[in-house]
């Protein structure tokens, strides 16, 4: 008698245990299904999208954890029916509800690799879009120095003061003279 008593505290504990585990697994798709659309939402709204293949990733994204929520739902509703027919004697396997299991799985993991890719191509496009603005920078920074030279140094040669005639002509024989003796030293 006793050993039957342990036994059913067993099976009882056992089959709770299994209960809940299932259930845990059904709440925690839910939660997350329902934080991964909170995610994506604050990301379309923060970061936003320029291109139409991550729009399109976040469209997806989006219905796959909707697809992972409804399904959770549909299976507790369903739960419930089937442990009332399990009471009532007719305990047949609900093929519906294992359909509903893993689709909710299968969405969930569909929508972490669609967030996935939302990270990678939003990262792409604003790396893109900062490279354009670098070199737009760039060439703008380019054309103002080259006009700001022009113009600062484009005036440098009325700053000399006047020269002389007297001096200029010195100047001009001076310059003669020095090209004579080059060419006296290279003719040595």
């Amino acid at each position: 008698m006793a050993d039957n008593d342990k036994e059913l505290a067993f099976y009882s504990g056992t089959l709770n245990a299994w209960y809940t585990t299932r259930f845990e697994k059904d709440k925690h798709l839910l939660s997350l299904s329902s934080a991964g659309i909170g995610l994506l939402v604050t990301l379309l709204t923060a970061i936003g999208t320029d291109s139409k293949q991550t729009a399109i990733v976040y469209v997806l994204a989006l219905i796959c954890f909707l697809i992972s929520i409804i399904s959770v739902l549909s299976v507790f509703t369903r739960n419930s029916k089937y442990l009332e027919s399990i009471v009532s004697g007719n305990g047949n396997k609900d093929v519906m509800l294992t359909i509903l299991d893993k689709t909710a799985v299968l969405s969930f993991v569909l929508g972490i690799i669609f967030t996935l890719l939302v990270g990678t191509f939003s990262s792409i496009e604003k790396l893109t879009i900062k490279e354009n603005c670098m070199n737009d920078n760039t060439e703008k920074m380019v054309v103002q120095n080259k006009v700001t030279i022009d113009k600062s140094l484009n005036g440098v040669s009325n700053m000399r003061p006047p020269i002389d005639e007297q001096q200029q002509s010195n100047g001009e024989q001076q310059q003669s003279n020095d090209a004579q003796q080059q060419s006296n030293d290279e003719k040595e």
